[in-house]
């Protein structure tokens, strides 16, 4: 982010600046603002893009009084879309104090990080947020599935090393602070022989470094699944940090981050699943989600015991939950449609925050 791409970005009374430079008092004092609903404001600052590169956030502050006005942070990836490798970034944290508003601040922070070559999209986004991706001539709003398992002690069962078809499983704890180290490989081996007919965020090695290198003081569980030797696929859960979802409140849960089969064999997927409820059992969680557009994770979840969200009552519930999702239909989001898109929580900044 050069100083001439912010100068470019400057409005009557407000300058723009890499959000990382706005000192602590000033970004509460904004949280405070922006988001009464959500105390304590201070979780602010473990913000994951305060750990990542400067451009990865910018800050509107009024010139007149120095407070920060507004906030727009793009979580970056690296996309597969129609067979062609494209530059991708995620609108996360996109706000406007109240005291600002109105005055186009939010529309040029988007605009700041628009390129015609870019995937540009948000997923988990608030209802007032998919209202003004709208007015921006955005594709959607499109709902991902939620889904839920309820007391995952209560649905693992004892599960052999070996899998159908000979899949052996291997289980990695990574700390932050540690890296990705060998699984770089296996994660690489496994992106190149993913089929790229949707659209998706690239998962190698590089992508899981970044992650680790901005997560903050997060565990990640991983089961890794080989067939002859060769990686096949993996499952990431971890644990949610205490108190970061209103839904669960102080209750303990924990994420699928993600889960991952070459060409989505399904036998491979719904092993993957029951490995997954048997780590969150073993963390004694009170429930297991994961967000997901892919119909082939929906039917694997649900063998494991996931609800469905067509259910009556819980159903409903996990809609109302469900992460939306929108993009820019410039560039190479222009041919895609809603069943075009594969989401779940990695890539946006979902894992980063709960």
């Amino acid at each position: 982010m050069s100083d001439a791409d912010l100068a470019q970005l400057r409005l009557s009374d407000y300058a723009f600046v890499p959000a990382k430079s706005v000192g602590d008092d000033d970004l509460v004092a904004f949280a405070a603002a922006a988001w009464p609903e959500r105390p304590p404001y201070e979780r602010v600052l473990a913000s994951w893009w305060r750990r990542a590169d400067p451009s990865c956030a910018v800050a509107a502050v009024h010139e007149a009084s120095g407070a920060m006005a507004a906030l727009c942070a793009a979580r970056p990836a690296a996309w597969i879309i129609g067979g062609k490798a494209a530059t991708g970034r995620a609108i996360c944290e996109w706000y406007v104090a109240p005291a600002h508003a109105g005055k186009g601040i939010g529309k040029r922070l988007v605009q700041h990080y628009a390129r015609p070559d870019r995937y540009l999209y948000a997923f988990a986004m608030s209802e007032a947020a998919a209202v003004n991706f709208t007015k921006l001539g955005w594709k959607g709003p499109y709902s991902s599935a939620l889904l839920a398992l309820p007391l995952p002690r209560l649905a693992a069962i004892p599960l052999s090393l070996i899998g159908p078809g000979g899949v052996a499983f291997e289980f990695h704890v990574v700390e932050a602070d540690q890296g990705v180290g060998a699984l770089a490989a296996d994660f690489d081996r496994i992106e190149a022989s993913r089929d790229s007919t949707l659209a998706r965020m690239r998962r190698g090695g590089d992508e899981w470094s970044w992650r680790f290198a901005v997560c903050g003081a997060r565990q990640y569980h991983v089961c890794l699944a080989r067939r002859a030797g060769a990686p096949i696929g993996y499952v990431v859960v971890r644990r949610m940090m205490p108190g970061a979802s209103r839904m669960l409140g102080r209750h303990e849960g924990a994420l699928i981050t993600d889960l991952v089969a070459i060409d989505d064999d399904p036998k491979a997927l719904r092993a993957l699943a029951r490995q997954a409820v048997a780590i969150a059992a073993r963390l004694r969680v009170v429930v297991l989600l994961m967000a997901t557009t892919l119909p082939a994770h929906r039917r694997a979840l649900l063998a494991a015991g996931f609800l469905s969200p067509r259910l009556p009552l819980v159903g409903r519930l996990l809609g109302r939950a469900a992460p939306i999702f929108m993009w820019s239909p410039v560039g190479p989001g222009a041919p895609l449609t809603e069943n075009d898109v594969a989401l779940t929580f990695a890539d946006s900044d979902v894992d980063l925050n709960l």
